[in-house]
């Protein structure tokens, strides 16, 4: 269980979520920048004029929020993994902290303190990318919150 939690829970889906990006999202996005930095950027050119076609086929949950949800999946897995699948009083807040920022981050946006259009599906990803991997992994899970 622990070798498909670190390459399935954790590489597959941050790959899966980073993919949807960089082969049909906006080329405009910050990350083509660092593409063009890094040298790649005629690479991911010549590999998006593949697909960039097909990104008005995706509905708008799985070119949006579902990305979204996968990377709070993958790092949910990652932190697990990292502390052996134990909670732990003093792991809980790098457990947490990435999913509380996203979900605060969304919320924000309807109270106009944090740029962005709220949607209730990005934080319905939210939610589902950071609950999901500690019911996948349940069995495997301990939980020790005293602080000792």
């Amino acid at each position: 269980m622990k070798v498909k939690q670190l390459y399935i829970g954790h590489f597959i889906t941050l790959l899966c979520g980073s993919i949807i990006y960089v082969l049909f999202r906006s080329s405009s996005l910050r990350m083509f920048g660092w593409f063009e930095k890094l040298g790649v950027l005629n690479f991911i050119k010549t590999i998006r004029s593949f697909t960039i076609d097909y990104a008005s086929n995706l509905s708008s949950l799985i070119l949006f929020s579902f990305p979204d949800g996968l990377w709070l999946f993958s790092y949910v897995s990652l932190i697990l993994y990292l502390w052996k699948n134990e909670i732990r009083y003093e792991n809980v807040f790098w457990i947490l902290i990435v999913p509380i920022i996203a979900i605060i981050s969304e919320l924000g946006q309807i109270l106009k303190i944090v740029p962005g259009t709220f949607d209730i599906i990005d934080l319905l990803m939210y939610l589902l990318g950071t609950t999901l991997p500690f019911l996948i992994y349940k069995k495997s899970i301990t939980i020790n919150l005293l602080n000792q």
